[in-house]
């Protein structure tokens, strides 16, 4: 390999490490003011949500979900889409840390990414109450 084809390839794999980044601080981002739109939303229709804690039914997400759709509840949808966002994103960056590892031919730390990768999905489905 020449210099050049090792600038070239270490320019490549900086810009998609720049792209990995701009991609989660946008992330956080988008999932801030989601849920802070709907924080807001909630507490400007004057909902008491935390009052509904004084005692502790456990509800499923698919249940409260459904629920939300049903009652066309917008805010509470939104809020659960911020939160949805800010916690896949960092399951997002293991994912393509792999893919990362791949393009610099590191086989080895490619394989445990996406090891740790499919244990974080099986954690949230076996975590969440669907």
């Amino acid at each position: 390999m020449t210099v050049q084809s090792v600038n070239s390839e270490e320019k490549t794999l900086n810009r998609l490490e720049y792209r990995i980044s701009q991609l989660l601080r946008s992330g956080v981002l988008f999932a801030g003011i989601f849920l802070l739109v709907g924080w807001l939303w909630m507490w400007w229709k004057g909902e008491q949500s935390l009052s509904s804690f004084t005692e502790y039914q456990p509800t499923s997400l698919f249940e409260n979900l459904q629920w939300a759709l049903l009652m066309q509840d917008r805010a509470m949808l939104i809020s659960y889409a911020g939160l949805i966002v800010l916690v896949s994103l960092p399951v997002l960056r293991v994912f393509l840390t792999g893919i990362l590892f791949i393009k610099q031919k590191e086989n080895k730390l490619a394989l445990m990414a996406f090891t740790v990768f499919i244990i974080l999905i099986g954690s949230f489905f076996l975590g969440i109450d669907l």
